[in-house]
Formats: structure tokens, C-alpha cells, sequence
């Protein structure tokens, strides 16, 4: 009964703009379900930037806590820039950016129910939705996402609408699965930024894979759970 009260209550918090097509609420409906739950989650990403002789490698392995699908805590289990192990400061910064993520910066996704309202929509296709947004930061953008016979998203496709520092063109990437029974999440996400430094064209990359889901029955388990190696 309370996991039905629950749903009902999602179903009804969820207000689309207007003029909207009805998958938008279909789906961001059962974005919200499916993303309940405290998950622990293991991330990888390789990060690799180069303009001219310049280049940059980064790789970056993280524990990390979901609270209804927002990061509730991470923990660095290693990362090196070059081949050399990162400094306190670098930790620290990047622990900052997961944990507390500027609001003009962390990804609002079109589908999530309390995003909605910055974006328009439009059906491109069987189960795909392209959507633009006006707002001028990198936590908006413009793109397309599809989504399967039980409006569980897939795939996300979009273009930033601000770029990093350097950057013309950039293009994200989110690949989602059914990661544990009833929980969708990211599995797979991809970045590939263009632009140039100084005299030189530059091209940077981002791989990032997210396995080993684990679900908790509370927060301290969970955050007990990630302060160990896996």
C-alpha cells in the first residue's frame, strides 16, 4: 500500500509545460520511480584533452552514494593526472564538485519532474523526444533522448548551452540501464568537446562507466559500505 501511495504521489507532483507531448509526463513519472532508493555505485573516467604538444590525462575512480538519484557522498578511491597521483587540493575539488555541484553546472535532465519547466518539447520519432532549452548555462542544453515501451529513458543525447573555457562545440552522451531490480540509472556516459588553445586546434574526451550497484537499506550502510575498498 505505501509503494502504491508513493507512485500515486509522483504521478501527481508531475507537471509538464505547457504544450508538452504526453510522453514527457510518461516519462519523467517513471524517471522518478525508478530512480528511489539509497544505491551505492562504483564510477571510472578517463579524461583526455590535447591541443598541439599539449595534452592532459586524467583517471578518476570514485564510491559513490545515491539518495533518490543525487549523489549523497563519494569517496576518491584513486586518481592521477599524467600518471601522478593528484594533490590533496585536486581531491578535494573534485569531492566538492560531486557532493555540493554548482547549479549552472551539474546536468538538469529534461526528463527528471523537477526540471521540466526549463525546457520545450517535441516528438522526432517513435519513443524520441528532442527538447530545447533557453536557459544560457551548462545545466541546460538542447538535444534528444528515446525511451523504451515502459517510458524508461535509454539514451540522452545533447549540446550544452555553455561550453568550458576553450571550448566551440560540445556533445554528452548518457547511456541508461536497469541496473537493479526497479532502479534505472546512468551506465555509460560519453563527452567530446572541440575547440582551440592559442595557435592550436584541441580536442578533449570523456569515457565514464558506472557498475557495481549495490542497494542499502539506509544512508549510514551505504556510506559505511563505499568507506571500504572494492
Amino acid at each position: 500500500m505505501k509503494v502504491l501511495l508513493l507512485i500515486a504521489s509522483i504521478a501527481s507532483a508531475v507537471t509538464a509545460p505547457p504544450g508538452a507531448p504526453p510522453a514527457v509526463t510518461l516519462v519523467a513519472e517513471r524517471f522518478a520511480q525508478t530512480s528511489r532508493g539509497i544505491v551505492a555505485f562504483h564510477f571510472h573516467r578517463l579524461f583526455d584533452v590535447r591541443a598541439g604538444p599539449m595534452s592532459r590525462h586524467e583517471d578518476l575512480v570514485i564510491e559513490g552514494v545515491y539518495d533518490d538519484g543525487t549523489i549523497a557522498k563519494v569517496r576518491i578511491a584513486s586518481y592521477t593526472i599524467d600518471g601522478k597521483a593528484a594533490s590533496a587540493a585536486d581531491q578535494a575539488a573534485v569531492t566538492d564538485a560531486w557532493e555540493h555541484p554548482k547549479p549552472t553546472e551539474a546536468f538538469h535532465p529534461p526528463f527528471d519532474p523537477r526540471y521540466l519547466a526549463a525546457y520545450q518539447y517535441q516528438v522526432t520519432g517513435p519513443q524520441k523526444v528532442a527538447f530545447t532549452s533557453a536557459v544560457a548555462d551548462a545545466a541546460h542544453g538542447n538535444g534528444a533522448f528515446t525511451y523504451d515501451a515502459n517510458n524508461n529513458v535509454l539514451e540522452l543525447t545533447y549540446h550544452p548551452n555553455a561550453l568550458p573555457p576553450h571550448a566551440n562545440f560540445a556533445e554528452i552522451t548518457d547511456r541508461r540501464a536497469e541496473v537493479l531490480p526497479g532502479y534505472w540509472a546512468v551506465t555509460q556516459e560519453t563527452h567530446l568537446y572541440k575547440g582551440s588553445y592559442g595557435l592550436f586546434a584541441g580536442q578533449g574526451t570523456i569515457q565514464s562507466t558506472y557498475s557495481n550497484f549495490r542497494r542499502f537499506p539506509d544512508l549510514q550502510s551505504a556510506l559505511k559500505d563505499i568507506a571500504v575498498a572494492h
